[in-house]
């Protein structure tokens, strides 16, 4: 489980009324309007509730992959397939803590750490990076494993997961709130 590859620690945002979890959920919306082209649902019903990720001197996330070969199966009680990760860094972050995917070449970014080979990203206050780490069809893609490489200054991180059908709750968030605060 990401538990066990996790030094981490984490807040659920699922309180609508508090002006920052609704900001995160109406930008991320804004990404992904309409949910689909075959669901009148709006985009948010198929996001996990937005979490809140602490990583303090030394902890780390070890290399895994945000979305399932099996989800089908496995993640079927919280939406299935996860279609996109969306992370916004929420300090910046000079030493350690870079988000690492060990099967993506380099890429020619200010952000991507100097002489690594791989796409190595230094987070930035206010930056986002997003990623699918399946297709659109929901076919599993191995080069988005990725992994919080150890902190030397604390970082903050707000996540969101897109998966392909309604998340419920307790793992997405009420329609009743989606309704009445988005």
């Amino acid at each position: 489980s990401l538990q066990n590859l996790r030094t981490s620690s984490s807040t659920t945002l699922d309180d609508l009324t508090q002006m920052g979890a609704k900001n995160f959920v109406l930008r991320a919306s804004d990404l992904f309007d309409p949910a689909s082209s075959t669901s009148d649902m709006p985009a948010a019903s198929f996001f996990e509730a937005p979490t809140v990720i602490n990583y303090e001197k030394e902890q780390v996330l070890a290399p895994h992959y945000d979305a399932n070969r099996s989800a089908d199966v496995e993640d079927a009680n919280r939406g299935g397939q996860t279609l996109s990760t969306l992370l916004v860094y929420l300090n910046d972050v000079e030493n350690g803590g870079t988000t690492r995917f060990g099967k993506l070449p380099a890429a020619d970014y200010v952000r991507q750490v100097k002489g690594e080979r791989n796409l190595n990203i230094i987070p930035k206050r206010g930056d986002a990076l997003l990623f699918f780490p399946a297709d659109k069809d929901g076919v599993f893609d191995e080069r988005t494993e990725h992994e919080g490489c150890p902190a030397v200054d604390e970082k903050w991180i707000a996540r969101i997961w897109r998966h392909t059908s309604e998340v419920p709750p307790p793992f997405g968030l009420s329609s009743d709130s989606i309704k009445k605060y988005l």
